[in-house]
């Protein structure tokens, strides 16, 4: 079936002036929305749509039995049935001789990774913990274990199956005279394994492969101490054990009838084996075939361009049933592979509890963060929220001021006073002459007195009396920075669909590095019709 390559080519249209174009699809879409919310009756279904209508092939995780039903119905609607492949215990996909096929002797190393993987699953599925140094020491050896068995077995018998691991570590030896011992050769599958990879292989090691083998068994795995050798060997076979029997053993251990490429060339791949049904057996199945098909996408650039032209999608509702700590790789690199992810989750403590790791919260973020677009809808979860508001982001807001006022002023007053003054003067004087006439002396004498005095008194009094008014008015503003969209404003102005929201549901709509024409900023409330 024809398919969209140019990466301008619009999904869907966003506003009169924004659309979401096939190059914006492989940048990653995350959607939050709380229980109830629309949102994968909104932008899920919304989403799905434009994915089937371009042609890409996909990947589709399934947590709910219910949403198989529902993307047989997304095929049928977008003329994409023929497309559809449901995988469940009816159809096949062994992994083991899929990958030794894609890589022979030198896909060892992939192959471990793979069993590490299921390994991983069945733990978070489990809901074990353990300590940071028990967690790095009980890794590298279980990658010792089964790297260390996968090889002998492919060169013995030119084919892997888990059946056989389990065999080879639980007949190695425990004793280092265990070797040379003829009753344990005798009874020992591991030892008729190693003779026929030495002496008479189907497939030859490399000399310093076998060396490095034969060394592990016959020197290194007997001096382990017995307790910690027994516990490796439980955490390796109990888990591997489930794929000896039922289901997962008739998915991945016996034929192949469906391989990741097929989405390479348009087929949409449903994992038909509920995590709500399946239970354990399903996150571990549906966590397995997304790591392969992850692989697969990573490396087909390598292929030609009939392989690698069709975009491809992962699409995961309920994404932390199935998340790995590999996503956060995956999503790195993914674009240049032309695939798009899409996951729905419903808050950010549900990927806190369930991706695992020594730091959950810390991988958690590292996850979203790698998502350009992500829509966030109704939300009661105050986590999820403040997220949510921090990454869209804060801009400088204006607040208007304005302040009026009036004021009465009255004042009377009475003053009174008396004053009172005395004083008293006096004054004395005298004066004396002489003369003489023709020759001879004149004299004179005088003199003078005075007194005085004063009084006065007198008061006085008065009243006063006063009144004045007068009134103020002032406006301006201030500016501040304040979050675009309050996290409050995610549990409390969304609308999440149903009757009574005449079947609407709203959304933030936020891209990074982004400026919609219809809002001006990174983010524009979206709309989503669910019929």
């Amino acid at each position: 079936m024809t398919f969209i390559k140019d990466l301008d080519t619009p999904l869907l249209r966003l506003s009169p002036r924004d659309v979401f174009t096939v190059g914006n699809s492989y940048t990653a879409v995350h959607i939050f929305g709380g229980i109830g919310s629309g949102k994968s009756s909104g932008p899920g279904r919304m989403l799905a749509g434009a994915y089937l209508r371009a042609g890409y092939g996909g990947l589709v995780t399934v947590a709910k039995h219910e949403d198989i039903d529902l993307w047989k119905g997304y095929a049928r609607e977008h003329g994409r049935a023929a497309s559809l492949v449901l995988f469940d215990e009816n159809e096949g996909f062994n992994f083991l001789t899929y990958e030794m096929a894609r890589q022979g002797i030198e896909g060892i190393g992939t192959v471990t990774e793979c069993l590490l993987a299921v390994l991983e699953a069945a733990k978070r599925a489990s809901a074990t913990t353990s300590q940071k140094g028990e967690e790095e020491f009980w890794e590298g050896s279980k990658r010792q274990l089964i790297r260390y068995a996968i090889a002998p077995i492919y060169a013995a018998k030119g084919a892997v199956t888990i059946p056989d691991i389990i065999r080879f570590i639980n007949t190695a030896p425990t004793n280092p005279k265990d070797p040379t011992s003829a009753e344990w050769q005798r009874r020992s599958f591991m030892y008729s394994v190693m003779n026929a990879a030495t002496c008479a292989p189907k497939v030859k090691l490399p000399d310093s492969m076998m060396r490095d083998t034969i060394e592990f068994w016959a020197e290194e795995y007997p001096g382990i101490p017995d307790k910690t050798r027994g516990n490796m060997v439980v955490t390796v076979s109990t888990v591997l054990d489930r794929f000896k029997h039922g289901r997962l053993q008739k998915a991945f251990c016996s034929k192949t009838s469906i391989v990741p490429e097929m989405t390479f060339h348009g087929s949409v791949i449903l994992l038909c084996m509920p995590t709500l049904t399946w239970n354990e057996d399903g996150v571990i199945a549906q966590q397995l075939f997304k790591f392969m098909w992850q692989r697969a996408v990573l490396s087909r650039n390598s292929l030609e361009e009939k392989h690698r032209a069709r975009g491809v999608f992962l699409f995961s509702d309920e994404a932390q049933e199935t998340v790995s700590s590999y996503d956060a790789e995956f999503l790195s690199m993914c674009r240049g592979s032309r695939c798009c992810v899409t996951y729905l989750t419903q808050t950010l403590p549900t990927y806190y509890a369930k991706i695992g790791g020594d730091n959950p919260r810390d991988a958690a973020h590292a996850l979203v963060g790698k998502f350009m677009t992500q829509i966030y809808h109704s939300n009661s979860c105050p986590e999820t929220n403040e997220y949510a508001s921090r990454v869209i982001g804060k801009v400088m807001k204006r607040h208007g001021t304005y302040s009026a006022g009036n004021s009465e002023s009255i004042n009377t007053g009475m003053s009174s006073g008396e004053s009172v003054n005395t004083g008293t003067s006096r004054n004395y004087g005298g004066s004396t002459n002489a003369s003489h006439s023709m020759g001879g002396p004149q004299r004179g004498h005088g003199s003078s007195h005075g007194s005085g005095s004063s009084d006065g008194r007198g008061s006085n009094w008065g009243a006063n009396r006063g009144r004045g008014t007068s009134s103020t008015e002032s406006r301006g503003y201030s500016e501040s920075m304040e979050y675009q969209i309050e996290p409050g404003d995610f549990a409390r102005i969304l609308k999440s669909g149903g009757r009574e929201n005449n079947y609407l549901v709203t959304g933030v709509w936020f891209q990074s590095g982004r400026i919609f024409k219809s809002s001006g900023t990174n983010m524009m409330l979206q709309t989503f019709r669910q019929k």
